[in-house]
């Protein structure tokens, strides 16, 4: 029996033979109908045994589920997202470490002029 996440992987790469791990977005370069085709597979898989889940199987709730939980495991799947972090964009990352750096240091205390020269520098 397959894990939920192992599964969603094996079909993506099944669609998609060149797609690279870790570095593409499978998102992206899926079509609406493969999808869709990962989508009815895994919820497939799920109810004759051969992919883990955990509730008694009654078929429209294991469809509803497979459906999100393969949309879940492509955004956020580092295997199927390109090692991105989900949700955040380079742009926030490195605000983020900004505003880190700055928070050693009580730029309130500085004359403005010499402020906007330490803002420049980060």
């Amino acid at each position: 029996m397959k894990g939920q996440k192992e599964a969603v992987i094996d079909y993506v790469c099944g669609c998609l033979p060149n797609f690279i791990k870790y570095k593409d977005m499978a998102l992206i370069m899926l079509s609406k109908d493969q999808l869709e085709s990962i989508k009815f597979s895994v919820a497939e898989d799920i109810m004759l045994g051969r992919v883990e889940y955990s509730k008694p199987l009654v078929k429209q709730e294991v469809t509803a589920y497979a459906r999100s939980m393969v949309m879940n495991h492509l955004k956020k799947a580092k295997e199927l997202n390109g090692n991105q972090v989900y949700g955040s964009t380079p742009a926030m990352v490195q605000s983020r470490n900004e505003e880190k750096k700055l928070a050693t240091l009580n730029i309130e205390l500085l004359p403005d002029d010499l402020r906007v020269y330490v803002k420049t520098l980060i």
